[in-house]
């Protein structure tokens, strides 16, 4: 009996180790769908809209118009689009990220759901850090230099794409969905960095 529990414990965890995830493969992946894994007050923004409107970018849908319903690939894609935003929030000074607004703007917005405020105000406090570094990183690519006319100085939008990864990655545990869905997105991203621009 001991025997038999024993081989069916190591079995167990043989099968378990044995479970991959392909990196190469991203057709699992739904990106669009990241937004509904970590639950986010947030809906309708007519400042986010009048910005989509203005600089040519396409939101998901009316009803999810919130800066984490938008996938970081599309924002980094959409220079002008985070620029606009980050501008009518007034969350730059001198070109740089301004926390103070940042603290202010999420604390008076979402008094009633304080745990997102904090989470929000921790992934632009984060990202913050980073700005400098993954916006010289963006400019370095051969894209953003074949087309720089198209582009708007990408900083907010660079910004905005890490703190929707930095969102989906510290998403509180009651507020994570824990459908199928989401579980292997969180394990693709957490194994793949890489793979996914959102990721």
């Amino acid at each position: 009996m001991k025997c038999t529990i024993l081989l069916s414990f190591f079995s167990l965890i043989w099968f378990a180790g044995g479970i991959k995830i392909d990196c190469e493969n991203t057709e699992a992946i739904n990106e669009d769908h990241i937004h509904y894994c970590c639950k986010h007050p947030d809906g309708h923004n007519d400042l986010i809209e009048g910005c989509a409107r203005e600089t040519n970018f396409t939101l998901p849908n009316q009803n999810e118009e919130a800066l984490v319903d938008i996938t970081a690939d599309r924002a980094i894609r959409g220079t002008c689009f985070g620029k606009c935003v980050f501008s009518k929030l007034n969350l730059m000074k001198d070109n740089n990220l301004d926390m103070d607004a940042v603290r202010s703007l999420f604390t008076e917005r979402f008094p009633d759901d304080p745990e997102y405020a904090k989470e929000m105000i921790n992934a632009f406090d984060h990202c913050h850090g980073k700005s400098e570094e993954n916006t010289s990183m963006f400019l370095s690519k051969p894209l953003f230099k074949q087309m720089s006319k198209q582009f708007c100085d990408p900083k907010s939008s660079v910004v905005l794409a890490c703190v929707i990864r930095q969102f989906f990655h510290n998403c509180p545990a009651d507020r994570w969905s824990k459908t199928k869905e989401c579980e292997d997105t969180l394990a693709f991203s957490k194994k793949c960095q890489d793979s996914l621009a959102t990721l």
